[in-house]
């Protein structure tokens, strides 16, 4: 679970937004062309100067109806600078025919699912019709020049990437973008950033950190995690059970041993010291076999994630995720869930321990 909302999380941040985010103030709340900013190359270029910065990829993001023939659909456009999305994203992976942008490029890349919906491939034209900036109309006849495969399914069936001049043109807008998104090198200096980027910025700018710009995705993300402690919790006891019977079997077949052991003149606290060791190599020998077997596994699930099909892959994007299932090698989980066993485990040793504080050698005679 912790493998699947971080890599949807991964992804959200290299494809559609960044640890970052510089907008115009107000923008956040009412997302309009009216309310993008204008932000100059210098400005730009000094923010990527900045340390701890990986990525500085102004956006301009909008909508408009595209028509080919007698088709048409209201699909998103993404103004990019397509070097710099190439280092954020790697979006030139994504490209399955034609070719990639360059940065003074009047064409647009799409996905396979719009192309598909208005029976289009490379070469065709594509005509934009929307809104420009201060209520001016937007329209343009873009060139086709690549699709792309998207892992979402609403961005592979109405998403267009196009430069910056290019959008920029077209809702007749210079200097101007939606947002800048910045990637950075170490995350736990997210706040430190957003102060060293607030101060290279006039107030006018409103500076926002991944935790608030994917805000719905942190809540669902915690409600899923919610549950999935339930179950987990319902697995550990149905695991602790498990163990205590084991136990309880293994001291009951052994009553006549210890009373014979007693008789023999061993104390029963020494008797108990023995057994709780026994119990306690068991227990550690067979919480390193589980965490060495499964080591390899989930190694080898994180570099190669199990593709979902059917109903389930289509849930998986219906909720915007890529129909995998990755896990993660962190020895943290390993190390929680070991020692979650270990303390279960533990517990149940109570029960041999007070079994032979009570044993009554008369009564396991053969």
């Amino acid at each position: 679970v912790n493998g699947l909302w971080s890599k949807m999380r991964d992804d959200t941040l290299k494809t559609q937004t960044g640890h970052i985010q510089i907008h115009r103030n107000g923008y956040w709340d009412d997302k309009v062309i009216d309310n993008f900013m204008e932000m100059d190359n210098e400005t730009i270029a000094h923010l990527e100067t900045l340390d701890n910065i990986e990525n500085v990829s102004p956006r301009i993001e909008i909508t408009a109806m595209a028509s080919y023939g007698t088709l048409s659909k209201g699909v998103a456009i993404m103004g990019i600078s397509p070097e710099k999305e190439k280092e954020k994203s790697n979006l030139p992976v994504r490209l399955t025919k034609g070719q990639y942008l360059t940065e003074a490029d009047d064409g647009i890349l799409i996905g396979e699912g719009l192309a598909n919906y208005l029976n289009v491939t490379i070469g065709d034209t594509l005509a934009f019709i929307g809104q420009g900036y201060h209520g001016a109309s937007a329209a343009g006849l873009f060139p086709i020049r690549g699709l792309l495969h998207l892992p979402i399914i609403e961005m592979d069936n109405g998403l267009a990437y196009m430069t910056l001049p290019a959008a920029q043109a077209f809702i007749d807008l210079p200097d101007g973008y939606s947002g800048v998104l910045i990637s950075i090198k170490k995350e736990n200096l997210l706040n430190e950033m957003i102060e060293s980027v607030k101060k290279q910025l006039p107030s006018t700018y409103e500076v926002l950190p991944w935790t608030i710009t994917m805000g719905d995705l942190m809540k669902t993300a915690e409600s899923h995690k919610g549950m999935v402690r339930m179950v987990m919790m319902i697995l550990y006891l149905i695991v602790g059970f498990g163990i205590l019977g084991t136990v309880i079997m293994m001291t009951n077949e052994r009553k006549r041993e210890f009373s014979m052991m007693i008789s023999l003149g061993m104390s029963r606290l020494r008797l108990k010291t023995v057994t709780l060791l026994e119990l306690l190599i068991l227990t550690m020998l067979g919480v390193f076999l589980a965490t060495a077997v499964t080591i390899p596994i989930t190694l080898y699930f994180s570099y190669n994630p199990i593709q979902m099909t059917g109903d389930m892959a289509k849930s998986y994007e219906e909720m915007g995720m890529e129909a995998l299932m990755p896990m993660v090698v962190d020895a943290g989980i390993f190390i929680t869930q070991a020692m979650t066993i270990f303390l279960f485990a533990c517990l149940t040793f109570i029960y041999p321990i007070r079994k032979i504080r009570k044993l009554k050698i008369t009564d396991n005679r053969v």
